[in-house]
C-alpha cells in the first residue's frame, strides 16, 4: 500500500517518536509498502530513497506553540493532494488535524503518550493536547498505542479499544571499552542515566538527590540535552549537582551505546513515560537497570530490573546501593533482561503488527 507518515519532525530520528518511526521504516518497506515521511524542513531533508522510503519536507512556524500545528497543517495538505491509501499519524497532538489528510482507504493513528501531563506546557497547550486526544479517539479508522496501561486508560475513559503495539529495540553487541576513554571512565566504574531531552518529568532531580544520599564513589554520567530541553531546568540541575555528577550532552551512535553497555548500572528515574526507548536501551544493554515504578515502566521492565518508588530519592538510593553491593545477582538479572527484550521487542515483528492494522483497515 501507498502510506504517508505524518506527525513527526523527520528522520533520522534523534529521540522519541522520530526514533520509533526511523526504526520501523526499513521493515515496512520490506513488507512491500511504499512509504512517504513528511517532516519539518527545519529538521530533515528531502530524499527519494531513505532506506527505501521517500522523505518530503514541509514548512512551518518554528515557535514553541505553533511549530507542530503549522507543520502538520502543511503536511496534511501535501498528503491530501497525493491521495495515499493509508495515512498514519504518529502522536496524539497532531490528531487535532486528523480530519484534514483524507486518505483513499483509511486513517491510522498511534499514541506515544499524553503530552499534556508533561510539566513544561502551559494551560492553553495542555487544553489543546487534551482536545487532540479526543480527536485521536474519534476520527481514525484504527488507533494503536505503545503503552499497555495507556490502552487501558483509553478504554476506560472513552470506551474505545486501542490496539497495543509496543516499541522495539535493536539489541546490539556492546561497543568496545575504548569508547569510554573520551570521558576517562573505566568499564563498570560509573552509573549512567539517559534523558534525551531534559525536562522536569524525567526525574533527574530525584536521581541527583539519590546519588548524594547513596554516598557511592562511582561517578554518575548523565547524557541528554536534545531539542525541546527545558533549558532553565537544565541550568538548575547543573548548578545543584554534587561532585561526581557529569553531564556529557546529547549523544548518539557508538559512544552513546558504549555508555549503556559498560555501566555498573543504568538508572531510569522518569516520572512519566508511555514506552521509553531509553528504558528499552537500558534493558537490552546488558547493564543492570534501575527504574521508577510507574505503571508504564512496570509493564515493560517488571522482573527484568530493579524498581524504586517514583520521585522517592531515598528509595532510589537504596536500590543503587543494593545493585552495587549485589553485583552477581544484578548481572544475572541484566542478562535475562537482554534476552527478554530480544524476544519481545523485535522491530520486524512489530512492523508486521502495523501491517496487520493497515490490512484490516483496507479490508473493511
Amino acid at each position: 500500500m501507498n502510506i504517508a507518515i505524518l506527525g513527526i519532525k523527520g528522520v533520522p530520528g534523534r529521540h522519541g517518536v522520530e526514533v520509533v518511526v526511523d526504526a520501523l521504516i526499513p521493515h515496512l518497506v520490506a513488507l512491500g509498502h511504499r512509504i512517504t515521511i513528511y517532516g519539518y524542513n527545519s529538521y530533515t531533508k528531502n530524499s527519494d530513497d531513505y532506506f527505501g522510503a521517500r522523505v518530503r519536507t514541509v514548512p512551518g512556524i518554528d515557535a514553541k506553540n505553533l511549530e507542530m500545528i503549522t507543520h502538520m497543517w502543511n503536511a496534511s495538505l501535501a498528503a491530501r493532494r497525493e491521495r495515499f491509501d493509508i495515512v498514519h499519524i504518529h502522536s496524539t497532538d497532531p490528531c487535532l488535524l486528523a480530519w484534514l489528510p483524507r486518505p483513499r482507504i483509511g486513517l491510522v493513528a498511534t499514541s506515544h503518550g499524553q503530552a499534556y501531563i508533561r510539566k513544561k506546557w502551559g494551560r492553553a497547550a495542555r487544553a489543546m493536547s487534551k482536545a487532540a486526544e479526543r480527536l485521536f479517539i474519534r476520527i481514525p479508522d484504527a488507533v494503536t498505542c505503545v503503552s499497555r496501561p495507556l490502552c487501558d486508560h483509553y478504554r476506560e475513559k472513552y470506551g474505545r479499544e486501542v490496539t497495543y503495539i509496543p516499541n522495539g529495540i535493536a539489541v546490539r553487541e556492546p561497543p568496545g571499552e575504548s569508547r569510554l576513554a573520551e570521558w576517562g571512565l573505566a568499564p563498570r566504574g560509573y552509573l549512567f542515566a539517559s534523558a534525551g531531552r531534559i525536562e522536569r518529568t524525567k526525574g533527574l532531580s530525584t536521581l541527583i538527590e539519590a546519588y548524594r544520599l547513596s554516598g557511592t564513589g562511582l561517578p554518575l554520567v548523565i547524557a541528554g540535552g536534545g531539542s525541546a530541553t527545558d533549558t532553565d531546568y537544565f541550568e538548575e540541575l547543573k548548578d545543584a549537582k554534587p561532585d561526581g555528577v557529569r553531564f556529557v550532552g546529547f549523544l548518539t551512535g557508538e559512544p552513546y551505546h558504549a555508555l549503556y553497555a559498560h555501566a555498573r548500572a543504568f538508572i531510569f528515574p522518569s516520572e512519566y513515560e508511555a514506552m521509553s526507548m531509553a528504558l528499552l536501551e537500558g534493558l537490552s544493554s546488558g547493564a543492570p537497570t534501575i527504574y521508577s515504578d510507574i505503571p508504564e515502566n512496570q509493564a515493560v521492565a517488571s522482573g527484568l530490573g530493579f524498581s524504586f518508588r517514583v520521585s522517592d530519592a531515598g528509595s532510589l538510593a537504596e536500590r543503587i546501593a543494593f545493585v552495587i553491593s549485589n553485583d552477581a545477582e544484578a548481572r544475572a538479572v541484566a542478562a535475562a533482561a537482554r534476552e527478554a527484550v530480544r524476544r519481545n521487542h523485535d522491530w520486524s515483528a512489530i512492523a508486521r503488527r502495523y501491517d496487520d492494522i493497515y490490512r484490516d483497515v483496507a479490508g473493511r
